[in-house]
């Protein structure tokens, strides 16, 4: 699969630039597009300059916490210790698939960025953690670091100057919790993918007990072009009122909208534009109904809230959802909203690793509620057992899985309440679970679910 970019005249290229293009794959054609440059040039700095450069640029973590990579950098101090640099590559949000294209069609983007990523934090050492079902990146990504050790790019005398560097890629089990930090780290140690409590945060014990950064591939892709380019030249891309987000951003595309795929655009890009003008709107014929703007696991807007939208971080507070992963997608007209609530609750249910009860419950009767509503068996206090649940999976557990889950339930209930309201049987048929298990009155439901 391959397609040209850019693919619309508005979008700015910098990471996306090469997509579609497989020559690129290749070192040499790599770096005959410039392609190790700012590794050469960041080996000579000393790496408290390349965290304040970075710092200065404004790159904020692109993997959805969007927390300042710069100042994330400078908690690792030149203290002696084995230091890691881990590439969370294990892209599993649905909605979302810019940093497989990374990966596939500009490998050689995110080696450097590690290499270069794990110098500045005084590490030697550097993991990217793949998803286990992205075979196609996986098989790049491998021949990628193999070309870059036969060049001297990497290794004991990595580019010639005496200094150490390695790289390394592990296949992950296709694990969506494994996306978290603390579970990918306990996941590369040989261990039960499972979140860990906080603190000690990994910068002072993480991998293998050692003081760890983790970064998302866009971010770690992003790294170079400011090293090159400076950072004025990163803060360039954005709104001038706005100097909390800054540079370019990847969005991937997709569900009931004309043209689907990634598209790279500045922060600040107007959300109306970006959906029915470079995305095409929902098709012909057919209209948005709702948009999800950043992965499953943020807010859902509704077409009117989405018009109006920016697309940065503030922005996207401001209308009512989050940036999260930049994983757009697109509900046209006759989307049934509570089936597709219901089919995100389910990829949460299927997903949690059942560690904390609020999670492991809280998902799983979730889903079973909105099945149950979805398929024309719920009742009128249905509504307020799912709203109750959200509020005891939120901010109530070691990671934030479960508030993911609760998330897309509660802007869904909010706003299209008449879809569910619609779905909804006679309260007549309501019956008490309370003496089969002891469930909380609250639970009661149906006998489909008893």
């Amino acid at each position: 699969m391959g397609y040209p970019h850019p693919s619309h005249s508005r979008e700015t290229v910098v990471l996306s630039k090469y997509f579609g293009d497989a020559e690129a794959r290749g070192l040499k054609a790599w770096r005959d597009r410039g392609g190790y440059t700012a590794l050469e040039k960041a080996l000579g700095m000393d790496p408290a300059a390349i965290q304040q450069t970075v710092k200065d640029s404004g790159l904020r973590g692109r993997g959805g916490a969007g927390f300042p990579t710069g100042v994330k950098w400078s908690f690792m101090k030149p203290d002696g210790k084995q230091h890691y640099l881990c590439c969370n590559a294990d892209e599993s949000e649905p909605g979302t698939f810019k940093d497989r294209e990374i990966m596939r069609w500009t490998p050689h983007a995110l080696v450097e960025g590690c290499a270069l990523g794990a110098y500045a934090i005084y590490a030697d050492t550097a993991y990217i953690y793949i998803r286990g079902e992205f075979t196609e990146p996986l098989e790049q990504m491998r021949a990628a670091v193999k070309e870059a050790y036969a060049a001297g790019i990497l290794g004991t005398n990595a580019m010639g100057t005496g200094k150490t560097l390695h790289v390394h890629v592990h296949q992950g089990a296709g694990a969506y919790i494994c996306g978290e930090e603390t579970a990918l780290m306990n996941s590369l140690e040989g261990r039960r993918g499972n979140p860990r409590i906080k603190p000690p945060f990994p910068a002072v014990a993480g991998l293998f007990g050692q003081p760890t950064t983790i970064n998302n591939v866009e971010t770690l892709a992003a790294v170079p072009h400011i090293l090159n380019n400076g950072a004025d030249w990163y803060k360039q891309f954005g709104r001038p009122d706005n100097p909390k987000s800054v540079g370019t951003k990847l969005f991937s595309v997709c569900g009931n909208v004309a043209r689907p795929g990634n598209y790279e655009v500045p922060m600040g890009f107007p959300y109306g534009d970006f959906l029915w003008e470079l995305c095409g709107g929902a098709g012909e014929g057919r209209e948005i109904k709702a948009t999800i703007p950043g992965g499953s696991s943020v807010p859902i807007l509704t077409a009117e809230e989405s018009r109006g939208a920016i697309m940065d971080y503030e922005g996207f507070i401001a209308a009512g959802s989050m940036l999260g992963s930049g994983g757009v997608i697109v509900f046209d007209d006759r989307a049934d909203m509570v089936k597709q609530i219901a089919r995100l609750a389910r990829f949460y249910a299927h997903e949690s690793c059942a560690q904390c009860t609020q999670c492991r419950e809280g998902t799983a009767w979730t889903t079973k509620i909105l099945e149950r509503i979805a398929a024309g068996q719920g009742v009128a206090r249905d509504l307020d057992t799912l709203l109750s649940l959200a509020e005891q999976m939120t901010g109530k557990t070691i990671c934030v899985l479960s508030d993911s889950c609760a998330t897309p339930v509660v802007s869904g209930i909010n706003k299209f309440r008449h879809e569910f309201e619609a779905k909804l049987k006679a309260s007549t048929n309501v019956v008490s679970m309370a003496g089969a298990g002891g469930a909380p009155a609250r639970f009661a439901a149906s006998p489909t679910v008893a």
